[in-house]
C-alpha cells in the first residue's frame, strides 16, 4: 500500500486554516505576475538585456521638455527603471537639420530597440532612417497629412505615436484669443516656410483667422537670423496680436518673440498648453507632458510584442488653457475675473 502524507492533515484546523490562506495569496501572485509578464499588459516587459530607447529631438524647446518628462514618466510609472531594464538616449541636434538625418542613421547603427521622436522633423528624420526599428512619435498636428501613419487606427509601417491635431484647435484657439482680448482685430503669424507642415498651418490658420474677420499678417522666414529682422521690423498698431502656428523653429525663438511682445505691448496666442508658463500671454492645446505619457504606454505595448504597424495612433488625451496674467499685466491689458474663470491654470 502507498501511503502519501500531506502536511496538512497533520495540524490542527486553526493551523490548517492558516495555511490554506498563504497557498490562496501565493497562488494570486502567481496569477498577477503572469498577467504583467502578457503581452500587451501594464507592467514593464520583460529582457534579457535593458531596453535601448533614443529620444530623437530637433532642437529643445518647452513642448519637447514637457514632453520627453512625460515620456520617462511614464515609463516608470510602467515599472522602467533607468539603467536597470531601459537605457535611455537623448539626440538633439540643437536645430541643425544636416546633423538631423546623420544622427537618425547613426541611431539605427547602433540598434536602438525604439526611437521616439518630438516634432515633425525629428520624426521625418527618423522614418526616412530605418523602415524596421519601432517609432513612436509626439506630433503636433494630423500624422496623415504627412504620411507618418496611413489611418489612425491601422498605422501600417513602423510608426505609430500621439497626435495634437493642431489644425483643428486653431479656430477655438483664435476665438478665445478675441473672447479675452475683444479689440484685437490683426494677427501676425510668423512661420518657417522651408516646412511643408508649418506652411500648411499658415494656410489653415489664415482661413480660419479671415472666417471671424481677423486680418492676417504674414511673416514667413526661413531661419532664426530671419525671425530677428523680422520682430525688429514689426509695426504695432492698435488691435495686433502675435498668433503661433506649430512650428519648430519659430518655437525654438519663443523667449524672443515674448521679449519682442513685451516691449511693443502684443497679446501672444502660442498652441500648446505650456507656453504661458514660458512667457506667451495666453496658450491653448494639447498637454504635453500628457501625451509623452501616452507615449510611453504606446512604447511598453511594443516592447511587449505589438507591432507598431497595428498600434493605432492616438489623439491627445488633455487640452489646457493657460493665462499669464503677468504678462497681461505688463503690457497694460485688463482680462475680467469672470473670463479668468475659464483658464485651466493662470500664472500670477
Amino acid at each position: 500500500m502507498r501511503i502519501v502524507f500531506c502536511p496538512i492533515l497533520g495540524y490542527s484546523p486553526l493551523h490548517r486554516r492558516a495555511m490554506a490562506e498563504r497557498m490562496k495569496k501565493s497562488l494570486a501572485s502567481l496569477a498577477t505576475a503572469a498577467l504583467l509578464l502578457a503581452p500587451g499588459s501594464a507592467g514593464a516587459a520583460p529582457a534579457p538585456r535593458p531596453w535601448k530607447i533614443a529620444i530623437l529631438v530637433a532642437q529643445s524647446g518647452p513642448s519637447e521638455t514637457q514632453t520627453n518628462r512625460g515620456f520617462r514618466d511614464g515609463l516608470k510609472a510602467l515599472g522602467y527603471v533607468e539603467k536597470k531594464n531601459v537605457a535611455i538616449e537623448i539626440v538633439d541636434v540643437k536645430g541643425d537639420s544636416a546633423a538631423l538625418k546623420s544622427a537618425a542613421a547613426e541611431l539605427v547603427n547602433k540598434k536602438v530597440d525604439l526611437i521616439f521622436t518630438s516634432g515633425t522633423r525629428a520624426t521625418q528624420a527618423a522614418m526616412e532612417a530605418t523602415k524596421e526599428i519601432p517609432i513612436v512619435f509626439r506630433h503636433p498636428a494630423d500624422p496623415m497629412d504627412l504620411g507618418f501613419v496611413k489611418s489612425m487606427q491601422r498605422p501600417g509601417g513602423n510608426a505609430t505615436g500621439v497626435a495634437a491635431f493642431s489644425g483643428r484647435t486653431t479656430e477655438k484657439r483664435l476665438e478665445i484669443l478675441k473672447d479675452l482680448v475683444p479689440d484685437v482685430r490683426r494677427v501676425h503669424i510668423f512661420y518657417d516656410s522651408n516646412n511643408p507642415f508649418a506652411r500648411a498651418n499658415f494656410a489653415a490658420t489664415r482661413a480660419a483667422a479671415e472666417k471671424l474677420g481677423l486680418e492676417v499678417a504674414d511673416h514667413s522666414i526661413k531661419s532664426p537670423e530671419e525671425l530677428k529682422t523680422a520682430l525688429n521690423a514689426l509695426q504695432k498698431k492698435d488691435g495686433d496680436a502675435i498668433f503661433e502656428v506649430s512650428d519648430d523653429l519659430v518655437e525654438s525663438q519663443a523667449e524672443l518673440i515674448f521679449d519682442t511682445a513685451r516691449q511693443k505691448s502684443l497679446p501672444t496666442m502660442f498652441e500648446g498648453s505650456d507656453w504661458a508658463i514660458k512667457g506667451s500671454m495666453l496658450s491653448y492645446g494639447a498637454n504635453y507632458y500628457q501625451m509623452g505619457r501616452q507615449a510611453a504606454a504606446m512604447a511598453n505595448k511594443i516592447f511587449r510584442g505589438q507591432s507598431p504597424k497595428n498600434l493605432p495612433a492616438e489623439r491627445a488625451a488633455k487640452y489646457d488653457l493657460m493665462i499669464n496674467l503677468r504678462m497681461v499685466n505688463a503690457i497694460g491689458l485688463t482680462i475680467p475675473p469672470e473670463k479668468l474663470k475659464k483658464a485651466d491654470k493662470i500664472i500670477r
